[in-house]
């Protein structure tokens, strides 16, 4: 089987936590990988026609995947594209209520965004070195100095671009983290860390975010941040440094006075429950093993199933 997952040639946080964490948890379980390029207009390479596929973080439920591999969906979304008609998807679950209301499958096959799994593996040191980060969308990281703006704001800036084991450090050294990147968020949240949403709406794609809210409890209401550009000599440059000024201090008064976000500890060790219960039931009849100790996955008594939680399922 082969870890299935989109490669963004600067590099996404997001995208990039697949070859990061899938490995760490199942050890034997693949014996190569499969990268969808989005700007590729290329098929997507198999070794064989019937290669199976581990379909785990993003945005990854779309016709573009290869119609004669099986697919085993661990987690992802739908969002982007058309919807698959070939029947070699297998929906062990996905990421929320949105991406089963649109497959027609079972309530129950939503539960969370797998990237919660970053929970189990080694923490990063707890030091919080930053009141404040921000972490913008990965397209909004290229097009715009958002580190010029960050510095403007006294915030410090993580690039979305960089390895998962920088960005992990420096959101779990952070107190509150200000994020366009869903799975900025979604790391925060695991790791305990407060979150508060923000969206230029230029390449933001809001049913991935309500998607996901969906699943842990949360409403989905970003603030607004400019979209604007690298300057680029004569064209624009005063538009261009009026609209960071405004980032700067947008994000400045979020840091003031914004209500952060975090989901409750008792759903999110509920979810991760569910998601490993799937996993393991996959691992056993497959033969693989699943890297997950018992003090990996919390405290017992966090984990008990809450009455509140089983009424909103």
């Amino acid at each position: 089987m082969k870890l299935f997952f989109c490669r963004i040639p600067d590099g996404n946080f997001g995208d990039d936590l697949n070859p990061y964490l899938w490995p760490r948890l199942l050890p034997n379980a693949f014996d190569g990988t499969v990268e969808y390029r989005p700007k590729d207009n290329h098929a997507i390479p198999l070794t064989r026609p019937d290669e199976e596929l581990f379909v785990g973080i993003g945005t990854l439920i779309h016709n573009k995947l290869p119609a004669s591999a099986i697919k085993h969906v661990f987690g992802s979304g739908y969002g982007y594209g058309a919807l698959p008609e070939d029947p070699n998807w297998h929906y062990h679950c996905v990421r929320g209520p949105l991406t089963t209301a649109k497959l027609g499958l079972e309530p129950d096959k939503a539960i969370v965004d797998p990237a919660v799994l970053i929970r189990l593996l080694p923490r990063p040191v707890r030091e919080k070195r930053y009141r404040v980060s921000f972490i913008p969308h990965w397209e909004m990281a290229i097009s715009g100095d958002w580190k010029a703006v960050c510095q403007l704001a006294g915030i410090h800036y993580i690039d979305p671009r960089r390895t998962p084991d920088e960005v992990i450090a420096d959101i779990a050294a952070t107190s509150t983290l200000i994020t366009e990147a869903l799975h900025g968020a979604i790391v925060a949240d695991a790791l305990r860390v407060p979150w508060l949403p923000v969206s230029s709406k230029h390449t933001i794609l809001d049913i991935k975010w309500h998607d996901w809210c969906g699943s842990v409890g949360l409403t989905y209401a970003p603030t607004t941040v400019p979209t604007f550009w690298r300057p680029r000599p004569h064209v624009g440059a005063l538009i261009n440094g009026a609209k960071r000024l405004q980032a700067a201090t947008t994000l400045a008064y979020l840091m003031k006075t914004g209500r952060p976000l975090l989901s409750r500890d008792g759903v999110l060790e509920n979810r991760i429950e569910r998601l490993l219960d799937v996993l393991g039931a996959f691992c056993k009849e497959r033969g693989f093993r699943l890297n997950s100790s018992p003090t990996a996955r919390g405290d017992a008594e966090a984990r008990r199933k809450d009455p509140q939680i089983s009424a909103q399922e």
